[in-house]
């Protein structure tokens, strides 16, 4: 049987090359016998016929023996041939054997030797480095300790000069100030005695009486005039003993104004504890700010359910202290609305509490502790509740009085006793101010007379009164309450100005009489940045206590400091006042982008700074810059922000949360984030020092670019409010991870719903895995493509990595040499640590296939995130259909290729997977068909149009045939029939194949391809198995060489005996395999490429190349010699020119030579996608037979049968 009539050089050699190719496959064809003729005698003389007769027997039976003894020879020969044969077969892989471990164990020895040789090469030189270091920086100390001394030296001189200056500067001064007094006296003593002279003369002339003892001694006596300290400290700066009573705005200065404002240097003072405390790390409880009362919902799309009208009534509330901690102030007062525009006076009310008027006086005999008991006990409060927080030495106490809450912070104790005590006392001094501050009346006066009286007492002080004592001091100096629109009073008047300070103070002065219109000084246009608290120390931590205002994701959660907390109640009160007068309500017309606005919502007024601008809808997105979240504002919803209240720097700050970057569009994590953060008070370690932030904007709020707000501040966050600081950056990895659901359609809600999917894969049964196309799947895919992006060499799989590792990475090139990633998992725990292919289950996509170890990344060290989500893909059963043979299989796969768009309608429930209906449009414009009725349809015309016997139509009359979709059907096992080459109709009319039993399915007529292909650059050992020239040769895995060629003797025993079966041209399908032989009777595994009648285009998919048989010639193959994947692997020759390139007879014959039947190390360089859409591997082969290793290109190169490969600059 020839194999092929081919044009290619191929055909040329094969004639040729016969007992090479004898010796490569291991078998030969029979022995030809050939009969040597019979040896020719002289003529006999004439003798009877008998006696001939007799001569000729003996004759005969002589050449028969001859023959036999010949053909004994002949065998004997041949099978010490084979026996030879044999041992050099053993004798060059027992070579091959111990040359590879010799070369392991030199390489190993090697490896050793050079890894101790550098570790020792290392450690000298870093211990030489550390001795030059060493004596660097001795040397270095030295001299800067010379210096110091010689300056130390240099200074005492200085000051020793210094002083004997001074000394000589004294003593000039008192010898001079000596001569000054000894001139004086003598002056006066010339005086006196000149006085004396004339009044002698003047005695002498007058009529002598009684002298006068007190008009004698006149000129002796000395007057002293002593001042009281009490005056003189109130008029130094206002920090006299009385200032600290009433804030320097005492009379006792004879009505003159203090040199500067109320508590000097315009600051409030601070007390040495706290700023003692101020650098410490503050522990706190967990807990919602009071002073905001923010409802628990998402952002601030909830707070906007509830708005106010444009003439809203404002509670009149309390003069504003800001709180010790958040979790420690006061809750909101809730008081009854006034109109802000009537007169009648109202009285502020401390605590929303009912309390007895008791006159109770706290004796100061008794400790704090005490006095404070009796103070509830005669009130008929409850006793009071302290409470301590945090461990020794840094303890934090509060204590509730009736549902007042005093706190200590940030005041730290050693022990509960003192915490006690100190708590106590700052309550009592509290409770004292409020009730000095009850005893005041209501103001009665109108508006005019308020002014007017503000005005004159404001003339006394031309350095201002600070506005957070404006209450205080008002209340002593007249007598009762402000009014409640005092500040719209203030803004109105023309008599009084108003100054904005810092943080953000405010100070009133009185402006000069008779000017006509209000002066206003220091009015920002700007809103000032945030100034964070840096340590001053280079390379200490920074430990922020914040209050987490909102969460849109974990690369940008907003927070508040705490200790601005109060600055930002006060100016929403002034803000609040101020808005509630219409008259200076200032509605916006065309609001721009980053403008300041301010908005009214349920909680009050906010400042929003505009995102964007949406002119056809005249609204506007806004970011609320004091807490972080957005919201959707009509135009007629913003108003002008005014000047005054831009003297606050916007209070959130954008912080990133460490290590959890990957969690950042994770469909799951702001709901986590918003129960596990949202209004909690932590402690925040920012990572990022003063320089970084700096460099990456230095904006506290973070810098907006392509529509996203990176933050400049990473930060791991921490509840400290338990004995154990708790990681709230793994809390909420660990929340997110356990709160993501997993897909699912096989639930009751499902049952009768449509749902868009993704068809990705149709295993030999006829099940189909499915995506549904939601967020999950959404952010998997964006996460694949940005952990791609950061992949490196260092990120590949180690066998350790593989043992605990539950999710990998995988590179899979199989698709037209382009790279596909996907997440897999082992099927199987690898035993080996020599295994280099494993078995992957893709997880969103639900193939399974072999892959090499190179193309395996490790997944969970690069993002937790996406190693962690749930497996996307889906089993699902089509509802009510036929068996899939082969035909069906076919064009269900070309129907529906991988990540097609369908429909899915869930029909019912089954135990694994769900019975469904598949829907899919035929083109964009087409509308949704049934996949479920086309199978159908499709079989029962297969049915009415196939050619049957009379006997078999009589016989399947009564047949029904088998429904898929019971609630009892199996369910198969992932496959990975996806991976085999795609089928389409071929070019060539060919018969339409029968319907094969049911036990005879599509995918069990197959081969699988050869998956475990290694990543480019990593090494292949193969074993050239078809030669025909540089651009055209095939390969097989080397470490597959000895199953192939157990294969190749069952195969043979198979079809050459008994067992071995035909096939009829009816049952014929393209793509399916059989065996068949070659040229010299070998039987080969073939693969069906194309049909002509009986004669039959296969390929030879275990060598690589293609031949023609007739039909009668093809055995069927058993299911266990289809188990070996297709051995030979298409592959051209890297780094030679290949395009457009004619080889030669010579070149092809040399090439032939070098490499058929050879071992290489190959080195796996791309995947060329070739003209019938398969792909070849381009390989640079090295030979490793000898000494030095020789590469195979630049031998062909050197030898001028090739020419090199020109790289495109």
């Amino acid at each position: 049987m020839v194999r092929g009539q081919k044009s290619s050089a191929k055909s040329k050699f094969k004639k040729n090359s016969t007992q090479g190719n004898k010796n490569h496959n291991n078998y030969h064809p029979p022995v030809q016998q050939f009969h040597r003729p019979a040896p020719q005698h002289p003529p006999a003389p004439h003798y009877p016929s008998e006696v001939l007769n007799k001569e000729l027997n003996l004759v005969r039976q002589q050449q028969q023996e001859q023959l036999l003894a010949q053909k004994r020879l002949e065998e004997n020969r041949q099978s010490q041939q084979r026996e030879l044969e044999q041992l050099r077969n053993d004798l060059i892989r027992q070579k091959a054997n111990l040359e590879q471990d010799l070369r392991n164990s030199l390489k190993q020895e090697l490896e050793t030797r050079i890894s101790k040789e550098l570790k020792a090469t290392i450690e000298k030189e870093v211990e030489e480095r550390f001795v030059k270091q060493l004596d660097t920086l001795k040397k270095h100390h030295e001299s800067e300790q010379r210096g110091l001394e010689g300056s130390l030296e240099k200074a005492k001189e200085d000051c020793k000069r210094k002083e004997r200056e001074k000394q000589r500067s004294t003593e000039t001064e008192s010898s001079k100030r000596e001569g000054s007094k000894k001139s004086e006296l003598k002056k006066q003593q010339r005086n006196c005695e000149t006085r004396e002279q004339e009044m002698e003369k003047d005695r002498a002339q007058k009529p002598k009486g009684p002298t006068s003892m007190r008009a004698a001694q006149m000129n002796q006596e000395k007057i002293l005039i002593t001042i009281s300290n009490d005056k003189i400290g109130s008029t130094i700066n206002g920090r006299g003993p009385s200032s600290l009573q009433s804030n320097g705005q005492t009379k006792q200065n004879g009505g003159n104004p203090p040199l500067r404002a109320i508590l000097g240097n315009w600051a409030p003072s601070v007390d040495a504890d706290s700023s003692a405390a101020r650098f410490k790390r503050p522990l706190h409880p967990r807990g919602p700010h009071p002073g905001q009362m923010r409802p628990a919902a998402i952002s601030v799309n909830d707070r906007l359910k509830l708005k106010a009208q444009p003439q809203a009534l404002i509670p009149v509330v309390t003069p504003i202290t800001p709180p010790d901690s958040p979790e420690n102030a006061k809750p909101k007062v809730t008081t009854q609305a006034v109109d802000v525009t009537s007169l009648a006076p109202t009285t502020n009310k401390s605590t929303p509490n009912t309390k007895k008027n008791v006159n109770f006086k706290f004796n100061p005999t008794y400790d704090a502790v005490s006095s404070l008991n009796m103070y509830c006990e005669a009130h008929g409060f409850e006793k009071p509740k302290f409470n301590i927080f945090n461990t020794p030495p840094r303890l934090n106490c509060s204590v509730r009085i009736e549902g007042d809450v005093y706190s200590s912070y940030p005041q730290e104790f050693v022990n509960e006793e003192a915490a006690y005590q100190r708590t106590a006392q700052i309550a009592i001094e509290r409770i004292k101010h409020a009730e000095s501050r009850k005893q005041l009346s209501v103001c009665t006066v109108n508006d005019e007379e308020f002014i007017e009286g503000l005005y004159h007492e404001l003339l006394k002080y031309p350095h201002g009164i600070l506005g957070h004592k404006l209450e205080d001091w008002y209340g002593r100096t007249f007598g009762h309450h402000l009014p409640s629109h005092w500040y719209d009073l203030i803004i109105e008047s023309y008599k009084i100005r108003v100054e904005h300070g810092i943080n953000p103070r405010i100070i009133l002065f009185a402006n000069d009489p008779g000017c006509p219109f209000p002066i206003r000084l220091n009015t920002p246009t700007t809103m000032p940045e945030l100034v964070l608290p840096w340590q001053a120390i280079e390379g200490g931590s920074h430990d922020w206590n914040m209050y987490i205002s909102h969460c849109n994701s974990t690369t940008e959660v907003w927070a508040r400091l705490i200790d601005q907390i109060g600055k930002l109640e006060e100016l929403t009160t002034h803000m609040s006042r101020h808005m509630a007068v219409p008259h200076y309500r200032q509605q916006v017309l065309d609001p721009h982008v980053q403008e300041l606005y301010l908005v009214e919502i349920r909680e009050g007024w906010n400042r929003v700074r505009v995102i964007s601008v949406d002119a056809e809808q005249k609204s506007c997105r806004c970011h609320f810059v004091d807490f972080g979240d957005i919201a959707q504002f009509a135009f007629e919803e913003l108003f002008q922000c005014p000047a005054q209240f831009l003297v606050l720097s916007a209070q959130a700050i954008c912080l990133s949360l460490y290590a959890l970057d990957k969690f950042r569009d994770h469909p799951h994590a702001q709901r986590v984030l918003i129960t596990e953060l949202e209004g909690q008070s932590v402690v925040a370690r920012v990572l990022t020092s003063q320089k970084q932030f700096l460099e990456l904007g230095g904006a506290a709020q973070g810098i907006v670019g392509k529509g996203r707000r990176q933050a400049c501040l990473v930060a791991t966050l921490y509840d400290t409010s338990t004995a154990e600081d708790v990681h709230l950056n793994d809390l909420v990895a660990s929340r997110i991870i356990k709160s993501t659901p997993p897909p699912t359609l096989n639930d009751d809600q499902n049952i009768g719903k449509t749902t868009p999917i993704f068809v990705t894969h149709i295993n030999e049964d006829g099940d189909l895995m499915v995506l549904l196309r939601n967020d999950d799947l959404n952010f998997v895919e964006r996460s694949i493509a940005t952990t791609v992006a950061d992949l490196g060499e260092q990120d590949r799989v180690q066998y350790s990595d593989l043992l605990h590792d539950r999710h990998v990475f995988v590179c899979d090139e199989s698709v037209g040499g382009l790279k596909q990633w996907y997440r897999g998992r082992l099927v199987a725990k690898p035993q080996n640590p020599e295994e280099e292919t494993f078995d992957i289950y893709y997880i969103d996509d639900g193939r399974q296939r072999k892959t090499h170890i190179s193309n395996i990344y490790r997944l969970e060290a690069n993002n937790r995130a996406l190693a962690s989500y749930p497996p996307q893909a889906l089993a699902v059963c089509l509802y009510d259909v036929p068996e899939i043979t082969s035909h069906m299989m076919g064009r269900l796969r070309a129907q529906m290729p991988p990540r097609s768009e369908a429909l899915l309608k869930v029909v019912a429930k089954d135990l694994t997977k769900p019975l469904v209906k598949v829907y899919i449009r035929q083109g964009p414009e087409s509308m949704y068909s049934s996949v479920n009725t086309g199978l159908r349809m499709e079989f029962e015309i297969q049915s009415t149009t196939r050619p049957e016997s009379s006997d078999d139509l009589q016989s399947n009359t009564t047949i029904q045939p088998q429904r898929r979709g019971s609630f009892s059907s199996v369910v198969s096992s992932q496959s990975s029939s996806s991976d085999l080459v795609a089928f389409s109709s071929p070019a060539t009319p060919q018969k339409a194949s029968p319907q094969r039993s049911g036990a005879t399915t599509f995918s069990t007529l197959l081969l699988k391809d050869y998956e475990a292909i290694p990543a480019v650059g990593a090494y292949f050992e193969v074993r050239v198995a078809l030669s025909i020239n540089p651009g055209h040769f095939a390969v097989q895995p080397y470490k597959c060489y000895n199953q192939l060629q157990c294969l190749m003797k069952d195969l043979q025993e198979y079809c050459k005996g008994s067992a071995g079966k035909g096939v009829q041209p009816s049952q014929l399908a393209i793509g399916e395999a059989y065996a068949a032989p070659d040229s010299e009777g070998v039987y080969h595994r073939v693969n069906i490429r194309k049909i002509y009648d009986e004669i039959i285009h296969v390929s030879f998919v275990d060598v690589g190349d293609d031949g023609v048989v007739a039909c009668d010639q093809l055995k069927t193959l058993p299911p266990e010699l289809r188990k070996l994947p297709k051995m030979a692997l298409p592959a051209q020759l890297y780094g030679i020119h290949l395009e457009d390139v004619v080889w030669s007879q010579e070149n092809c014959v040399r090439f032939r030579k070098l490499t058929l039947g050879k071992m290489f190390i190959g080195i796996v360089r791309r995947l060329h996608k070739q003209k019938d859409e398969t792909r070849a591997l381009c390989l640079e082969l090295i030979d490793t037979s000898t000494p030095q290793d020789i590469k195979l290109h630049e031998t062909l190169i050197s030898e001028n049968h090739a020419q090199p490969e020109t790289k495109e600059v």
